[in-house]
């Protein structure tokens, strides 16, 4: 299987193919410097879409990491809970009556 395409990438070898075929008399032409552009502008966008999906699934998965330590920290916790057996526990400040 091939490895995952990313559109950034994919975009900037489209833009590198398009000015493999285009001859070099033809490369100062408005329509092919316009096209460029637009590949160019593509290629930008793709790479913030890219790092907005990244960062969303970072915040995601910390998410989900929160709400396991938050789980775990409360068996934890319940473990720690004294028994209530109807004792009483009274400080000792030195001092005896």
């Amino acid at each position: 299987m091939s490895a995952a395409l990313v559109l950034s990438t994919e975009i900037a070898n489209a833009r590198t193919r398009f000015d493999g075929l285009v001859s070099p008399d033809r490369s100062k032409d408005a329509d092919v410097i316009a096209f460029r552009k637009h590949l160019q502008i593509l290629g930008k966008l793709a790479q913030s879409l890219e790092r907005e999906v990244q960062i969303y699934r970072l915040c995601e998965a910390g998410k989900t990491g929160r709400e396991v330590v938050e789980q775990l920290a409360a068996e934890a916790a319940a473990a720690f809970i004294l028994k209530s057996d109807g004792n009483v526990i009274r400080p000792d400040f030195g001092r005896k009556s």
